[in-house]
């Protein structure tokens, strides 16, 4: 099954106080705010994700979808990284 992307109200709404890896991840033009993209791995361990995003070489973001308030490992965050496609 083809993963669809996301809104982040979708993916908020889906994946409640979980880590996200989200690949192809669009922006609000002229910013870095995350617009949407597609879920690639979610997991309530932000070591989880973090781990298995190493594998990934293109652009991608992680993401926590909670209260920053009930999140002990780290605040909400938002990751843009680009690697080399080779």
């Amino acid at each position: 099954m083809a993963r669809k992307r996301m809104t982040v109200e979708e993916m908020e709404e889906k994946y409640p106080n979980m880590w996200l890896f989200i690949v192809d991840p669009e922006n609000h033009e002229g910013t870095t705010q995350l617009k949407s993209g597609i879920v690639d791995i979610h997991d309530v361990s932000r070591d989880k994700v973090y781990e298995a995003s190493r594998k990934f070489r293109g652009n991608a973001a992680i993401r926590f979808m909670g209260d920053d308030s009930a999140q002990r490992q780290r605040p909400k965050m938002t990751s843009y990284r680009r690697r080399n496609l080779n």
